[in-house]
């Protein structure tokens, strides 16, 4: 019995781990939403939807903004 829950943990992390790699952030706001709307406790996934959200703005507090100019002189440059 504990192999075989250990088996569908395994599962279902993977399966979870496919969905992100397909999805994005939207996509899992929506998921909450929707599950919200149909009565569902979404308080551990609104939660890892934070926590996402703080990684993501954590990855990109590095990179410049890109300005209209930049863009332009990408287009000319070809």
């Amino acid at each position: 019995m504990k192999h075989r829950n250990a088996v569908q943990a395994a599962v279902l992390n993977a399966q979870a781990i496919g969905w992100v790699k397909t999805h994005t952030l939207q996509d899992l706001e929506d998921l909450v939403n929707e599950m919200s709307d149909l009565g569902e406790d979404v308080m551990d996934i609104a939660d890892l939807l934070d926590n996402l959200r703080e990684i993501d703005r954590s990855l990109h507090t590095d990179m410049e903004p890109v300005f209209p100019e930049a863009c332009e002189y990408a287009e000319i440059a070809g």
